[in-house]
C-alpha cells in the first residue's frame, strides 16, 4: 500500500478542509496474548476485521477474539476488562460506563505552518497547554545554521533569552505563572526567524502559537485521570497511546477559561498536545513504532498546525502497514494527508490521498465516510478543472 508522489500547486477552498466530526468517548484494545486474531465489527458495518493492540473502540462496536486469545479492553473509566474469547461481545456490555464529555474542538487556522525547512518553526510548545512550568522547547533544524537564539516573552516582556547550538532546550528563565500566555521566538545566526512561519497560501505568518501552564487545580484533575491509565512514563505503546489521546483531547472547563485569558471562541483549540507528542515520540525512540502510533502522532502535529511533521508521520504510518489489521489506519492516514495537502493548496495531492482514503472506506464498508469523500472529490475535481480552464 504505497503512495505515488506528485507535484503541483493548485489553490483549493479552505472550507473543503474543515472536517470536524463529533468525538465520542472511547475504549481501546489494551493487550492481546495468545495465538490467533482479534476481530472487530464497527457499528453500522457488516465485516469483521482484525485489529491490533492500541486500536480505538466505540460503544456500538462488537469484538471477537479467537479461542485461545486473551484480550483486555481499557474502558472509558480506565478499568481493564477481560473479553470473552470465541463469542462476539458488544462494547456496550463490556464497558458499563459510557458518557459524553467535552473534547477538543476545531483546529485554529491561524496556526498553520511548519512546511518551510529554511524556517526554525516552533514545534513544541505550540498553541498548547502545559503540565510543566519548565517546558522543553523544540524547533525545526535549519540547514546552514550553527546557532539559535531563543526568547520567551510574556505580557510584561522578555522572560528569558539564550543561545544554543542544539535544536531543543529546556526553559530555564524566570518563573512562569499558570494561566498566563507566553510566546517563543527562535532565530538562526543566518537571519531566519520562527516568526516567518506560515502556510504557502497564507499572506500572514502563523499566529496564536502561545502556550499556557495549567493551574494547580486543572493540572491535578488531568494528572488523576492519567494515573488511572498508566504510570509515568508509560511502559507499553498501548498505554502511551491512551495517555496521548487523553492529553490531545483535553480541553479546559469553560468555567475557568477567563483565568487563562481565553474566550469561548478559541479555548477548545488549546489542549495538552506538547505532552502527548512527547509521549509518542518517546515510544518511537524505544522501537515501538506502528501505523497507529505514527498516525496518532501525525494527528497531534496536525492539531497544532504543523503540516510537514504531520505529513512525515502519516507517510510513515502508511509505510509500516503490514496487513488487514492496519487497513483502518492506512485509510485514516490517507484521509488526513489529503487534509494537509488541502491546507497548502495542493489539489493534485489532495485528490490522490482522498481517492486512496475513499477506496479504504469502501473496503471497510464505511458507506457514510466513502460517500462524503466522493462528494469532496467531485467538488475538488470541478474546482481544479475550472481553475485550469481559467489559466488556459
Amino acid at each position: 500500500m504505497k503512495i505515488m508522489r506528485s507535484t503541483g500547486l493548485t489553490l483549493v477552498t479552505l472550507s473543503l478542509l474543515l472536517e470536524v466530526p463529533a468525538i465520542a468517548q472511547t475504549a481501546s484494545v489494551q493487550s492481546i496474548d495468545g495465538t490467533g486474531k482479534v476481530r472487530v465489527q464497527r457499528e453500522k458495518r457488516s465485516d469483521w476485521l482484525p485489529v491490533r493492540q492500541g486500536t480505538t473502540l466505540y460503544q456500538g462496536d462488537q469484538i471477537l477474539p479467537d479461542r485461545g486469545v486473551k484480550v483486555y479492553v481499557r474502558c472509558p473509566d480506565s478499568n481493564k476488562t477481560l473479553v470473552r474469547a470465541g463469542v462476539p461481545s458488544g462494547l456496550g456490555s463490556i464497558c458499563l460506563r459510557w458518557s459524553y464529555r467535552d473534547f477538543r474542538g476545531t483546529q485554529a487556522e491561524e496556526t498553520l505552518g511548519g512546511i518551510d525547512p529554511s524556517i526554525p518553526y516552533l514545534i513544541t510548545p505550540r498553541h498548547s497547554l502545559l503540565l510543566s512550568s519548565t517546558p522543553l522547547i523544540r524547533w525545526n533544524p535549519v540547514s546552514g545554521a550553527t546557532e539559535y537564539r531563543v526568547e520567551v516573552t510574556g505580557p510584561s516582556g522578555s522572560m528569558w533569552s539564550t543561545q544554543t547550538k542544539d535544536t531543543q532546550i529546556v526553559y530555564a528563565g524566570k518563573s512562569l505563572e499558570a494561566g498566563v500566555p507566553y510566546s517563543i521566538t527562535v532565530q538562526t545566526n543566518t537571519g531566519k526567524s520562527s516568526r516567518d512561519d506560515r502556510a504557502p497560501n497564507q499572506t500572514q505568518p502563523s499566529s496564536n502559537l502561545d502556550f499556557r501552564i495549567l493551574r494547580p487545580a486543572e493540572a491535578a484533575a488531568i494528572k488523576a485521570e492519567a494515573a488511572k491509565i498508566s504510570s509515568t512514563p508509560p511502559t507499553t505503546a498501548a498505554d502511551a497511546l491512551d495517555l496521548a489521546r487523553l492529553y490531545g483531547n483535553y480541553v479546559l472547563p469553560e468555567s475557568v477559561i477567563k483565568a487563562y485569558n481565553l474566550s469561548p471562541d478559541n479555548y477548545q483549540t488549546y489542549s495538552l498536545t506538547g505532552d502527548a507528542i512527547a509521549l509518542l515520540e518517546a515510544s518511537i525512540k524505544q522501537g515501538k513504532g506502528s501505523p497507529i502510533l505514527h498516525r496518532t502522532l501525525g494527528d497531534l502535529y496536525w492539531q497544532t498546525g504543523l503540516i510537514r511533521p504531520a505529513q512525515i508521520h502519516y507517510l510513515k504510518a502508511i509505510d509500516l502497514v503490514q496487513g488487514l489489521e492496519d487497513l483502518e489506519d492506512w485509510t485514516l492516514a490517507h484521509h488526513s494527508l489529503g487534509k494537509t495537502y488541502a491546507a497548502i493548496g495542493n489539489a493534485q495531492q489532495t485528490l490522490q490521498h482522498y481517492r486512496q482514503a475513499k477506496a479504504g472506506y469502501t473496503f471497510l464498508r464505511d458507506t457514510g465516510a466513502a460517500t462524503d469523500l466522493a462528494r469532496r472529490i467531485q467538488r475538488l475535481e470541478a474546482a481544479t478543472t475550472g481553475s485550469q480552464s481559467i489559466a488556459n
